[in-house]
């Protein structure tokens, strides 16, 4: 009895989404030249998560493990003699949360450690030759 009582508690003070999906996700971040659509090289970037943490990017493309946050991913990118086009890319709902509806404590966990957002997986950045 004591160890199912435990686990219920557990359940109710734990979030779901943070336990099944993390409070971190890997995106893969790829620049573009928006003419042709092929990879810029000698491209460098930051990126900003929804915690305000910054990452920085030197090849391309490039695998990076994010924050989960309250806001979204926004990337910059420079390269000598292009300017970039589109800056930042929105979350999404981690539908892992609609599960604390049952525990919604979970949803306060889930809430304070991020983990109630996903970001998209993949980011293409495109990049305009300046004249």
């Amino acid at each position: 009895m004591k160890s199912v009582v435990t686990i219920f508690i557990a359940l109710i003070l734990t979030g779901c989404a943070t336990i099944l999906s993390g409070t971190s996700q890997v995106i893969n971040v790829k620049v573009v030249n928006s003419a042709d659509q092929s990879l810029l090289s000698n491209v460098s970037c930051t990126v900003t998560d929804g915690n305000g943490s910054t990452y920085s990017i030197v090849s391309n493309p490039a695998v990076i493990n994010v924050s989960k946050g309250n806001g979204a991913i926004i990337i910059n990118c420079r390269k000598p003699g292009y300017r970039q086009l589109n800056m930042a890319v929105g979350d999404n709902f981690n539908a892992l949360t609609v599960v604390n509806v049952l525990f919604w404590p979970g949803f306060i966990v889930d809430a304070v450690s991020g983990a109630y957002k996903k970001y998209p997986s993949h980011y293409m950045i495109s990049m305009e030759k300046m004249k």
